[in-house]
């Protein structure tokens, strides 16, 4: 079976157009989350607004190889375009793929696609089934894609949880009171050609728990964690670092401590949580945390958890709380989505 390599990424969210410009705000440690609020929906809510588009995020792949397949996970595609649709003509239904065409047009590939929408975990299960793919000899390439548009169906639908902060997102934090949402897109090239991060393995289970939470014991992610390691034959202490979910809804993080510090017991890798510079992505954050650390790992430091101030005495894990030098090689990444699907996946760097 082939071995699955990271061939390039991007990224567009609130930090940036571009990837030079994602790196640059990770690396600076003065950085505080935003704490304006937009006027984008009705009342004020704090929302990451993207400082790139799809069309731009396109424009940054470059060229792709011959017979590359796409792969799309999103929980919003075409919701933006739906709802706007109702508001100018009433009900009508366009579908949820609505858009996909002119983007394999774009990209210069015949539109031969796969979807998925498992809300937040659907880029991360994107890439785990397009890895898949590859290894199995199915496909050659695949560019995978996550996208997250702002749109009144995802805002309303958390707001109705209960689930929005008013003040900020405080990943792992004593006093975190719920996710910010953002809206980002960002893109992996996955392909069997030799390159310096090697996309090691991935696992997916369904938690059926709740609908709406994960499981407090944290037992589901464990079991993926285990697999994810097991399939890979890496062990627990051959990771390097955990790139956690860290929602700040109180629900997740307390299933996501509970399920590492069953993995790993009393020697937690070094922790990091990305949502505090681009929000909660939902169901872009596979893709778009992956190329968000790896802008960071590639230029040797691990950034800080942003919005992570105090620590929650009931928690083992603690964030990062500064910049710090990385030479190590296993990234464990790990996502929680509403609904129950969970997700997790291995990346490794390679030793030149």
């Amino acid at each position: 079976m082939r071995r699955i390599y990271i061939e390039r990424y991007g990224i567009c969210s609130a930090l940036g157009a571009d990837l030079p410009s994602h790196v640059r705000a990770l690396g600076d440690e003065n950085l505080t989350p935003p704490t304006e609020f937009t006027h984008a929906y009705e009342g004020n809510v704090l929302y990451y607004k993207s400082k790139g588009d799809i069309d731009g995020l396109i424009k940054g792949i470059g060229k792709l190889p011959e017979n590359t397949t796409l792969f799309i996970g999103s929980s919003s595609l075409g919701t933006h375009l739906n709802e706007q649709n109702y508001i100018e003509e009433g009900i009508k239904y366009l579908g949820y793929d609505l858009g996909t065409h002119e983007i394999c047009e774009k990209l210069g590939i015949k539109p031969c696609y796969y979807i998925f929408n498992t809300a937040c975990t659907s880029s991360a299960n994107a890439l785990i089934y397009a890895a898949r793919m590859i290894k199995e000899g199915i496909i050659n390439n695949a560019l995978v894609i996550g996208v997250e548009v702002q749109n009144m169906l995802s805002l309303c639908g958390f707001m109705s949880l209960g689930l929005i902060s008013k003040n900020g997102i405080k990943p792992f934090d004593k006093n975190r009171s719920g996710i910010v949402l953002g809206e980002a897109c960002g893109f992996v090239l996955l392909s069997s050609q030799e390159n310096l991060w090697e996309f090691a393995d991935g696992e997916i289970l369904n938690d059926i728990s709740n609908v709406t939470t994960p499981s407090a014991d944290g037992k589901i992610l464990q079991n993926i964690i285990e697999k994810t390691l097991y399939s890979a034959e890496v062990k627990t202490s051959q990771i390097d670092l955990i790139k956690l979910h860290a929602t700040a809804s109180d629900s997740n993080d307390i299933s996501e401590n509970n399920a590492i510090c069953k993995v790993f017991g009393k020697s937690i890798p070094l922790c990091v949580a990305l949502k505090g510079y681009i929000g909660h992505t939902l169901g872009a954050c596979g893709v778009c945390e992956l190329a968000l650390l790896l802008g960071a790992l590639d230029n040797g430091f691990v950034p800080k958890s942003l919005g992570f101030e105090t620590k929650d005495e009931k928690f083992d894990i603690i964030p990062t709380t500064q910049k710090s030098a990385w030479k190590g090689r296993y990234v464990l990444f790990n996502y929680l989505a509403f609904g129950g699907n969970s997700a997790a996946f291995l990346i490794k760097r390679g030793e030149n």
